[in-house]
């Protein structure tokens, strides 16, 4: 009996995508067999030229680039993208294993399931009086949307225009009584707001709607068309659209002058597919796990260099490093590649939910890496002890590993900033379920707090190449997540300080109503 439900699904937008079967060869995740010291070692000795002692010294930007190369190189020969069921995921995830494995590791393929969610026609909406709205320029469906066409009144529910309040206040939708007197059939209209798309859907179906126009709030940099994503398998049977905030607007004003009849249809398809996370030891002293991973899907867009090649290549020299370098950790170094974040941090929930008790027991920690060379990207540190009073909080130690980061970056006189455990990327998993954490990241389609410029103005886009990075800034993240790994991975100080609780069924899990950076998910996809 798991400790918490697992529901494997993925976003997939408008890629074809591979039937693909399992590796020859693949291993079991309870396989322990690890690349041992020294293997990529030159065995010619030069003493004027000795193996480096430090992963930090060990980082090197043209190899990092390299890495970043090769998978803008493959999304370039598959549609572009690298998202997770596609050719592009694939071979991604074999240049990885092919890296590792020529520096001496044994590959474990921990395969799962996951269910593609694919748009299969561009949808349509329409009103009684003539007018019609453009595809991803005026509105989409929303991700994980039942497909469905609809003909019937518009109701507007409960809507604030111009909004009155900041951001995420608007309530709309968000109780059942704002459906009061709404007509059975109806096309409901609801605001952006204070609650997730799936709860005003399931509202709006629960009062009789036969389908939802979800608009954006309407504040400065709420008004374009909100890209939403209504979660994994949601229990819904209407299809919902998500729209910019001027639509709303259009609709409201029509409504003013009378009654509007709206026509929408979305048709779309979701199959189920094999993945995989990607998993290679560094045997150490003991049998205590430090987990360093970054996820390896892109979102369906774009290829996903920053977002999350850059936090992929990094773990990759990591892992060829530390198999370099002609000595031993304490513990035992678990480098993983993470398939499906963008669906909503599928691959880490899984491997999660697969450990046994005593699996469990041997995590002393995960370092997490996601976007760590945004161009006008921050150095952000997750805060493990939630002094901001933002996010989840940690488990005890995830602080420890924080003080970790920032001591190295003021050791080299970089400013930092801390950013939420608010559970939107691939450490979710671990630290619901009791295992401290802690990691870098660089910034999505947040403003920085320096110029007042988008962190990354190509998350989620096809812009995310090569070509959208901060390269000195790639460097810096990569040397101080060298210096995390290579302390936490030397030092038992976590599994002697910290008292943890004797088995993961004892911890309670936080939903993850909100993944990946900001509020969104995949395909650039918001929950709220």
């Amino acid at each position: 009996m798991r400790w918490f439900p697992l529901v494997l699904v993925q976003l997939a937008c408008t890629v074809q995508f591979d039937d693909a079967s399992a590796p020859l060869d693949s291993e079991s995740v309870d396989d322990t067999d690890a690349a041992t010291d020294g293997d990529t070692s030159d065995t010619n000795e030069d003493e004027t030229d000795p193996p480096l002692e430090s992963l930090v010294d060990a980082m090197d930007l043209e190899r990092l680039l390299s890495h970043l190369a090769a998978l803008q190189a493959i999304a370039d020969e598959h549609s572009d993208t690298r998202v997770v069921g596609s050719s592009g995921f694939n071979q991604s995830a074999d240049y990885v294993a092919s890296q590792l494995e020529a520096a001496g590791f044994d590959v474990t393929w921990q395969e799962f399931s996951h269910s593609v969610w694919q748009v299969l026609e561009e949808p349509v909406l329409e009103s009684d009086d003539g007018s019609s709205w453009d595809a991803d320029d005026d509105f989409v469906v929303m991700s994980y949307s039942p497909g469905g066409e609809v003909t019937g009144p518009l109701a507007v529910i409960d809507v604030d225009i111009p909004p009155s309040g900041t951001e995420n206040t608007s309530d709309s939708g968000c109780e059942i009584a704002d459906f009061d007197g709404m007509t059975e059939g109806s096309v409901a209209l609801i605001q952006r707001g204070s609650c997730t798309f799936l709860t005003k859907a399931q509202n709006a179906e629960s009062a009789g709607a036969a389908g939802v126009i979800i608009f954006n709030e309407g504040q400065s940099g709420r008004q374009d068309v909100v890209q939403g994503t209504l979660g994994e398998s949601p229990e819904l049977e209407i299809p919902v659209l998500g729209a910019s905030y001027n639509v709303g607007v259009d609709l409201v004003e029509a409504m003013e002058t009378g009654s509007v009849t709206i026509h929408f249809e979305a048709e779309v398809l979701s199959q189920d597919l094999p993945t995989w996370n990607l998993l290679a030891d560094l045997q150490g002293e003991t049998e205590q796990l430090l987990v360093v991973g970054a996820h390896l899907d892109s979102v369906t867009a774009g290829p996903g260099i920053n977002d999350n090649g850059s936090g992929s290549a990094l773990v990759l020299e990591l892992a060829l490093q530390a198999a370099a370098m002609e000595r031993e950790w304490t513990n035992t170094l678990r480098f993983a590649w993470w398939g499906a974040e963008e669906s909503g941090l599928v691959g880490s929930y899984f491997y999660v939910s697969e450990l046994s008790d005593s699996e469990w027991e041997r995590h002393l920690a995960n370092l997490n890496f996601d976007m760590v060379a945004s161009p006008n990207g921050l150095r952000f540190v997750y805060d493990g002890d939630n002094s901001n009073g933002s996010g989840y909080p940690a488990p005890e130690g995830s602080a420890l590993i924080e003080d970790l980061f920032t001591d190295f970056l003021d050791s080299e006189g970089l400013a930092w900033y801390s950013t939420a455990f608010d559970g939107r990327s691939d450490y979710g998993p671990f630290i619901w379920t009791g295992i401290p954490a802690g990691g870098l990241f660089t910034g999505a389609e947040g403003l920085s707090a320096e110029n007042g410029q988008t962190l990354d103005p190509c998350y989620h886009q096809f812009c995310d190449t090569t070509e959208n990075l901060d390269e000195q800034l790639f460097l810096d993240m990569a040397r101080a997540a060298a210096q995390v790994t290579d302390t936490v991975g030397d030092m038992g100080f976590l599994s002697s300080q910290v008292t943890r609780s004797p088995s993961p069924r004892d911890l309670g899990m936080a939903p993850p109503e909100h993944h990946s950076k900001g509020e969104h998910g995949g395909c650039g996809r918001t929950v709220r």
